[in-house]
């Protein structure tokens, strides 16, 4: 019965843990499918002034190969439609250079990005079919040789987003493709339909590249966080999740040099654990773990957003108080040490505890060491006194002199 009612709770609390572990997993695949496609749109920015460029030149060399079997005006409107588009689509791209959107802000930008692509589109597919004069193979030719070249710059340029590259082929292919089947000639309707092998060619292409951009993508995103987490945890205690040295003195000498530069004051706070020793030796080391944890978060809780913590060494922690004069930290230091033994720790086996500390002070020093060198040589003075105290450095220096 008792092992039946120990697997029931097992069970229990592991579906709880999947359950509280579902959203995280879910949120975290929503944040990365948006990293990807703000990465996305970023590059179709970054490279979309070339294509921009080589259409407009291209659009030049098109009129020039109908000027002498289309009409001349229509080729002109045509023509000046492109130019006008182009234009339009390079001040989209400068505009996006110039406003540098970050995270999600990105997001806004893309449909302004489709909508002018697929009015460019537009123009070079449906527009050039109006001009285009019917009875003149040769020119029904040339204009098809440009739609397939159209449908591969597609491929190319716009495979960032799928809906983009497959709407930009279709558009450079299908209208075509209709007109080719429709003309009447045998020699246009078995180019239409070598044309629609070429267009089911190109979005199978399309699916390919896609499958290899999102894989680079995504595992390029996954490196990144990969790499993240590794500088995290090497900067980071592991037992209580607060800075560890390496971490803390990386941060606290730009600070302490900030408050140096604008003459703020900086103090440092050092806390040892009293008998700490004695916990473990009565309630074992996961006792101690589990006391340290939560004096780990007594601290985080209570210091502000500005404060610098961090795990010294066994169950030695640290505080860098900007902007805090040495009567300020021992306010600071008296508020710990009450909340400290006042803090119940439940303990397994019904086992529960309170923590008192020894606190150490100190405001004056040349450098972050000197400070915390300062703070360390009060925080003892504080044990020989008789522990659960706060000392300053300045008091018991001046006890010395």
């Amino acid at each position: 019965m008792q092992n039946t009612l120990q697997d029931h709770m097992q069970d229990t609390l592991l579906s709880e843990a999947q359950n509280l572990q579902a959203p995280l997993q879910s949120n975290q695949m929503r944040d990365k499918q948006q990293h990807i496609r703000i990465e996305k749109i970023k590059l179709l920015y970054q490279h979309s002034l070339t294509p921009i460029i080589l259409s407009a030149v291209a659009g030049l060399f098109l009129v020039a190969a109908l000027w002498t079997s289309a009409n001349h005006q229509h080729l002109l409107i045509w023509l000046a439609t492109t130019f006008i588009f182009a234009c339009i689509r390079t001040w989209l791209m400068t505009q996006f250079k110039r406003a540098n959107p970050q995270g999600s802000a990105v997001l806004k930008w893309e449909k302004p990005y489709a909508i002018s692509l697929m009015a460019v589109f537009l123009i070079w597919s449906a527009g050039l079919i109006c001009i285009m004069p019917r009875d003149n193979l040769t020119a029904v030719f040339i204009l098809n040789t440009f739609s397939i070249g159209l449908a591969g710059a597609a491929i190319s340029w716009y495979s960032p987003l799928r809906y983009l590259q497959m709407a930009t082929i279709s558009l450079a292919l299908i209208p075509m493709i209709i007109v080719l089947l429709t003309l009447g000639h045998e020699e246009t309707f078995w180019v239409g339909i070598a044309a629609i092998c070429m267009y089911v060619s190109c979005m199978i292409t399309s699916v390919l590249l896609q499958k290899t951009f999102n894989g680079n993508l995504e595992l390029a995103y996954d490196l990144e966080q990969a790499k993240k987490q590794a500088e995290n945890l090497a900067r980071t205690d592991a037992l209580t999740g607060l800075n560890n040295r390496r971490a803390f003195f990386d941060k606290a000498e730009p600070l302490f040099a900030y408050c140096k530069r604008s003459q703020q004051p900086i103090s440092a706070l050092m806390l040892d654990v009293d008998h700490f020793k004695k916990i473990n030796d009565s309630y074992g080391h996961a006792a101690g773990d589990v006391a340290l944890r939560n004096l780990a978060k007594l601290i985080k809780t209570n210091l502000r957003d500005s404060d610098l913590a961090c795990r010294f060494g066994g169950e030695e922690f640290a505080v860098l108080l900007p902007n805090t004069s040495a009567e300020e930290a021992m306010g600071m230091a008296n508020m710990l040490k009450q909340l400290m033994a006042s803090t119940i720790i439940a303990l397994a086996d019904e086992n529960a505890l309170s923590l008192t500390a020894s606190f150490g002070i100190a405001e004056n020093g040349e450098t972050v060491e000197d400070l915390l060198n300062h703070a360390d040589k009060a925080m003892y003075a504080a044990k020989n006194y008789g522990r659960n105290h706060v000392m300053s450095y300045c008091h018991i220096s001046k006890q010395f002199a």
